[in-house]
């Protein structure tokens, strides 16, 4: 619910998807947080049939994890796979009370 209320109204495009330190690691199906820790099943948004790994774009397949909202969705709560070599957004972790960031996180 946090990053819903920091990231809607700057998703404008299909495609403003923000990487959120989920990433496949080297076996298939299994993702973790930028910590090293496991995703737990139970509290993720996939959507529909993602993740896919679909290798149309690059052949190593998608080992990234995105949020935003699949068009026709309305709703923010969706993750997505996609290729780590492509640019993205990006949500990032920082400590409370260090001001504001010069950098592009959210």
């Amino acid at each position: 619910n946090f990053l819903v209320g920091k990231l809607k109204d700057k998703i404008l495009h299909p495609e403003d998807k923000f990487r959120i330190g989920l990433r496949e690691s080297k076996e298939e199906g299994r993702w973790l947080w930028v910590d090293r820790s496991l995703l737990n099943k139970s509290l993720s948004f996939w959507y529909g049939t993602e993740p896919d790994n679909w290798t149309e774009e690059n052949k190593a397949g998608e080992d990234c994890a995105r949020m935003g909202i699949k068009e026709g969705a309305g709703v923010l709560k969706c993750w997505f796979d996609r290729s780590c070599y492509f640019p993205h957004k990006s949500v990032c972790e920082k400590a409370a009370g260090t001001g504001p960031s010069s950098s592009v996180c959210v």
